[in-house]
This record gives structure tokens, sequence and C-alpha cells, in this order.
């Protein structure tokens, strides 16, 4: 069995763990869900700068957007990074150990 479906199994035991595991799964649905905007609005950008426009904004509409949610992505992902700072760390002495 894979190591992190063990880790999960016992941490789904635990009601404290549980909680957070909750919280990591809604912040990790939130960041799929903003790269999957960050990759419509790019591509609405590409085709709004060769055409002019496109589904009714211009190029530089869609500019401020992708500023806007830019910023959006920004904050979650580093939420994202101080939720898993203690994986991250365990993983970097891995790599460099």
């Amino acid at each position: 069995m894979n190591p992190m479906e063990i880790a999960f199994e016992e941490a789904l035991k635990d009601p404290k763990l549980r909680k957070k595991l909750k919280i990591k799964a809604f912040l990790s649905l939130l960041l799929l869900a903003g790269f999957i905007g960050v990759v419509l609005i790019t591509i609405g950008t590409v085709i709004a700068s060769k055409h002019g426009a496109f589904l009714g904004m211009s190029h530089i509409d869609f500019l401020k957007l992708r500023a806007k949610y830019g910023l959006l992505m920004m904050g979650l992902i580093t939420i994202h990074l101080i939720m898993n700072r203690n994986i991250m760390k365990r993983e970097l002495q891995i790599l460099f150990g």
C-alpha cells in the first residue's frame, strides 16, 4: 500500500487531523479551480490580442482580469505553502540531504 494512503487512513481516524485535511482539501480545490481560470484567461488574452476581442472582452480587459486573478492566486498559493511547510521541509531534506 502507498505510504500516503496509510497516512491519510490514520489521519481520518483523528478528528483534529480530519478537520485539517478538510481545510487542505478545500484549499486544493480552490487552487485547481483557480488554475483552470488562469488557463482560460490566458487563452482569452492570446485570442483577444490577435482578434481584438474575445467573448466581448478586449485585450486590455483580459489583462486587467488576469492581474486581479494573479493576486488571488498568489494569496492562495502562499496559504497553501504555509499549510504544507512541514511536508515541504521533509521533501527538501530528501532532495538536498
